[in-house]
């Protein structure tokens, strides 16, 4: 039997006002063409097929007809993640239910995966949070008694006692699970609420199954300890900087008269890049295109602000995604202490205009004298002092006519 192994899509996911959907779309890509080269006999996603609760419209089109090709070439199950909303999954698990013979299954629920004919059973764990453990570590929750690994740790037992006498003289016993196990290597990315102690696993008795399918944590890894066979497969792209160096993941596994792993490299998508030196390091690496098709977080150090950063770097690298740009300048003005007392009078507006262009707007992205010119026009608008491009005529007559109409309606 061959299993295919994915996790962790974060299907609308963004990163800053920067879309992630090509990168979905190329990582998916280069899914299903393992999926298509080694014709799995079964597909497991072991959660957080979404992003959010409430996922944008394209990445449930793009969810929906991704895991409408996998199904097509072998079942395949959908655990829920901690990021999917257990009621859109079990509505599109009715809906994969119209499908006759059903392909497609999303588990909201411990459950065991089972079909006639099948040479695998699976124990599904998907998340489940600390307040629901004890409805499923024990018949009675009222005599539950322990933590959050404590009940986990019974749920387990239940889960792999019922796919053993499911599996029968078949033997193939797998288990699939969105959790954190104690020890496994978090990313940088993901946030500790679920990741921390509270939500912290163990691996007993998990060595019953064959392979053990995790998903959750979004660094690729095998499963800590080294005594149980299983991996982490990671999130399908890098979600964001903290994820920039992972080299993404598919998992075979071929169960024969050994259990084979192997993890498949996937395409990332566009890379991140995270840049921090001068301005003209940023030139040398922008220039001729050199940042196209990249998403990019730099922070620029330069003696004085550079209030056209953006539009340089727009000039290099036209086809630059930018996620961040900051202009880290050394020598910032300093104001000088005043020693006498004020007159109370303001400045200028255009100069206090100016200084916050070149000091606290030095991100804006345009140039300074366009800038300063449309500021003044804008001023002498305000102030009656701009041409009226004719609007003091159509003012006029409007003028006319109300007076008009003010005339006729007195002498009704």
């Amino acid at each position: 039997m061959k299993l295919l192994h994915t996790s962790d899509w974060h299907l609308g996911a963004r990163l800053g006002r920067v879309e992630r959907a090509p990168d979905h779309r190329a990582a998916l890509r280069g899914l299903l063409r393992i999926a298509d080269e080694e014709q799995p006999d079964l597909i497991l996603h072991t959660g957080d097929l979404f992003d959010a609760y409430r996922p944008p419209y394209g990445a449930l089109e793009l969810g929906i007809v991704a895991l409408g090709r996998l199904s097509r070439i072998a079942p395949t199950v959908v655990l829920c993640g901690n990021h999917d909303s257990p009621r859109l999954l079990g509505v599109l698990d009715h809906l994969a239910g119209a499908q006759s013979p059903k392909r497609l299954w999303f588990l909201t629920r411990p459950a065991v995966w089972s079909q006639p004919g099948h040479p695998a059973v699976v124990a599904c764990v998907p998340f489940l949070r600390p307040g629901a453990i004890a409805n499923y570590a024990t018949d009675d929750p009222s005599q539950f008694e322990g933590n959050y690994a404590d009940g986990i740790r019974l749920l387990n037992h239940r889960q792999l006692d019922l796919a053993r006498e499911a599996a029968g003289s078949r033997g193939i016993v797998l288990y699939a699970a969105h959790l954190h196990v104690h020890g496994a290597r978090p990313g940088r990315s993901e946030k500790r609420m679920t990741v921390g102690d509270d939500y912290a696993t163990h691996l007993d008795g998990l060595q019953r199954a064959l392979y053990c399918a995790f998903g959750h944590i979004h660094d690729p890894q095998l499963l800590p300890g080294g005594i149980t066979r299983g991996r982490y497969a990671g999130s399908l792209i890098p979600l964001d900087f903290g994820e920039s160096r992972q080299t993404k993941q598919a998992v075979v596994v071929e169960v024969a008269e050994e259990v084979r792993v192997e993890p498949r490299e996937l395409p990332g998508g566009r890379p991140l890049v995270d840049f921090d030196g001068t301005l003209d390091e940023l030139e040398a690496r922008a220039a001729d295109g050199g940042l196209d098709e990249s998403i990019l977080r730099a922070r620029v150090v330069s003696d004085e602000p550079v209030p056209d950063l953006m539009d340089r770097l727009a000039e290099w690298s036209p086809r630059c995604h930018v996620f961040h740009v900051a202009n880290a300048v050394r020598k910032q003005a300093v104001k000088a202490v005043a020693t006498h007392p004020s007159d109370g009078s303001e400045p200028p507006i255009e100069e206090l205009f100016e200084e916050w262009r070149t000091t606290r707007g030095a991100r804006m992205a345009a140039p300074a004298e366009a800038v300063r010119s449309l500021f003044s026009e804008a001023l002498g608008a305000a102030a009656g002092d701009a041409p009226d491009f004719g609007t003091a005529r159509l003012a006029a007559e409007a003028d006319r006519v109300l007076a008009s109409l003010a005339a006729a309606r007195r002498h009704r």
